[in-house]
C-alpha cells in the first residue's frame, strides 16, 4: 500500500514537474515575441553606426530647407495596421508611397505602390477618412525626392520621398521617423523603423528601432 502511494506521488511530481516545464517554456516564447515587437534605445555607441547606415547627413539637408511653393488637394487617410508600432503623429500608412495609395501593409512580404483593398462600402476601403495634404513643387536636396506636408502648426507631418516614391522619412514635431527598405528584391519591403528625437538644429538626442 505504501509503495502504491509513493509511485502516485512520483507520477503527480512528474506531471506537474511537466506542466511547469511547458508553462515555462510558453512564458519564454511569448517574452521573447514582445521583446520583438518593441522598440529599442540604441546605445550611444552604436548610434553613428545606426544613423549612418540611413544616410542622416542626406536626411537631415531635407529638414533644414524651407520649402515653398505647394498644390493642396483632397487625400484620403489610412491609419497603420497592426503591424506597425504607434506612429508619430498618426501618420497615415497609404503615404509609404508618394501617391498615397498604398492601403494594406505588410512588409514581410513587400508593399506595393498602388495596391488597394477592394470594398463596395467607402468606409471599408478609406476607414481614417479623408484629409487635406500640400504637395511641395520643389524637391528635396540630396535626396532628390518628392515632399508632401500633412496638417497645420505644431502638428504637421513633413514627408519625404526617394526618387523610387517609397518614403524614406517624415518628421513630427521634433521626432524624425526613418524607414528601412530592403530594395534587393523587385519589389523593396520594408524591414524596419528608426525612431530619432532631434534637436532644434535636427541633430539626433537618442534613436530607437523596431524591427518587422
Amino acid at each position: 500500500m505504501k509503495a502504491k502511494k509513493l509511485s502516485l506521488i512520483c507520477c503527480i511530481e512528474v506531471r506537474m514537474k511537466r506542466i511547469l516545464f511547458i508553462f515555462s517554456i510558453f512564458l519564454f516564447t511569448l517574452t521573447v515575441f514582445a521583446s520583438e515587437k518593441e522598440l529599442k534605445t540604441v546605445p550611444k555607441n552604436k548610434t553613428a553606426k545606426a544613423l549612418k547606415s540611413v544616410a542622416f547627413a542626406t536626411i537631415r539637408s531635407t529638414l533644414l530647407v524651407t520649402y515653398g511653393e505647394a498644390e493642396e488637394r483632397e487625400s484620403v487617410y489610412t491609419p497603420c495596421s497592426e503591424n506597425f508600432p504607434s506612429m508619430p503623429g498618426d501618420f497615415p500608412c497609404n503615404y509609404l508611397d508618394y501617391e498615397g495609395t498604398t492601403l494594406e501593409v505588410a512588409p514581410s512580404s513587400g508593399v506595393s505602390a498602388g495596391e488597394a483593398t477592394e470594398a463596395s462600402d467607402p468606409e471599408d476601403v478609406y476607414p481614417g477618412g479623408k484629409v487635406i495634404i500640400k504637395l511641395i513643387k520643389q524637391k528635396s536636396p540630396n535626396l532628390n525626392g518628392k515632399v508632401v506636408f500633412l496638417g497645420e502648426g505644431e502638428d504637421q507631418l513633413k514627408l519625404f520621398y526617394g526618387p523610387k516614391g517609397q518614403i524614406s522619412h517624415y518628421l513630427f514635431r521634433q521626432t524624425l521617423v526613418i524607414f528601412k527598405w530592403d530594395s534587393s528584391t523587385p519589389i523593396p519591403s520594408l524591414v524596419g523603423l528608426l525612431f530619432v528625437n532631434v534637436n532644434k538644429d535636427y541633430f539626433p538626442e537618442e534613436v530607437k528601432e523596431y524591427s518587422f
